[in-house]
């Protein structure tokens, strides 16, 4: 039976439902109001009845049920490979002739990129402090959660080898000739799933970024080609009490078919032997950047006589979700500000 599918605007994000009616239905204009709110209500209560990211991951019997949510289609577009459409927003009030940072930011697992943009307030801290922002949305797995192919660690757990490091350079380079865009500040940002991400296409487009943030992610397999030959910034942001990409390494979620990630410390020395750094890590500072952990309980630590920068924070007693609140977000952003890319 044909349908019509219809965006639903749902608090600061965009959800599509489906009306399975009849043709010559929609076309009585009297009732099709009614139809409409019918269909976004019933989307709404579905959203509501989802269960956690970790809760959903682990239901294997649900993920052999469902059917795979197909990709976007192809298109020459780069931003039309990612559904929704992964278009570069600017910040407000850009003079003509200005250049601002770009940051590509990756959403972790199972998070709707929208929603990472609306739970760090993106738009807010993209004109106040004046960058443009590209956030892309992974393919949905057979739950309909959107992930990153960012290798055997994490997390295609469907096995449907999409090739993110393509699509995501692809889209890159294809904003990186918009006259608004400063070449020398641009920064790859990842949360969980999509720290991972940013690290793995870190290894493919070295010469085009700055810098990497990977909050919650690790370092790319060994077996993984790393061509990054020039100079980068790079911050790993991990809690030590993370129960889903565990501080001292393992496996996401705990699960056994995937393979172990490296953990925090063997992150940043993966980095630090990448970009020719001297010594070992050592302490620099403390940092307030969570509200819900007494004290300053981020501790900075740093390599020396890097090509760039290594550096570690390690949020003590934090879990998984850390690096969303303002605290936070600017002091990032001081270390995306201060390593502008060389030469």
């Amino acid at each position: 039976m044909p349908g019509v599918r219809v965006r639903c605007a749902q608090g600061s994000d965009l959800v599509y439902s489906r009306l399975s009616m009849p043709t010559r239905s929609l076309k009585r204009l009297a009732i099709l109001p009614m139809l409409l709110a019918i269909a976004c209500t019933s989307q709404a209560v579905r959203e509501t009845r989802l269960p956690s990211v970790a809760a959903r991951h682990t239901s294997s019997q649900a993920a052999a049920l469902a059917a795979p949510a197909p990709l976007a289609a192809p298109t020459d577009d780069p931003a039309h490979k990612f559904d929704p459409p992964a278009e570069l927003r600017l910040p407000t009030g850009l003079l003509a002739g200005e250049r601002v940072p770009l940051l590509l930011v990756l959403h972790g697992f199972g998070v709707p990129s929208g929603l990472l943009i609306a739970k760090a307030g993106l738009d807010h801290i993209a004109d106040q402090k004046k960058f443009a922002y590209l956030a892309p949305e992974g393919g949905r797995d057979t739950l309909g959660r959107p992930y990153w192919n960012a290798g055997k660690s994490c997390c295609d757990l469907d096995h449907r080898q999409v090739d993110d490091v393509t699509r995501l350079r692809q889209l890159l380079d294809a904003n990186l000739s918009n006259a608004a865009i400063d070449p020398k500040r641009v920064f790859l940002i990842g949360y969980s799933n999509g720290g991972f991400m940013a690290q793995r296409l870190a290894c493919d487009v070295g010469d085009r970024i700055a810098g990497v943030v990977s909050v919650a992610g690790a370092a790319p397999a060994p077996d993984v080609p790393c061509a990054q030959n020039s100079p980068l910034a790079f911050l790993e942001i991990h809690g030590d009490a993370d129960p889903i990409v565990h501080y001292a390494g393992g496996t996401v979620f705990d699960r056994a078919d995937v393979s172990a990630h490296t953990s925090a410390h063997e992150t940043a020395n993966y980095w630090a032997q990448h970009l020719s750094c001297t010594g070992g890590l050592h302490d620099v500072q403390t940092l307030d950047l969570e509200p819900y952990v007494p004290a300053e309980e981020t501790s900075v630590q740093r390599y020396d006589g890097c090509r760039g920068a290594v550096e570690l924070w390690t949020v003590r007693g934090g879990g998984h979700y850390v690096a969303l609140q303002p605290p936070a977000l600017e002091a990032i952003w001081s270390f995306v500000l201060s390593h502008p890319k060389e030469g």
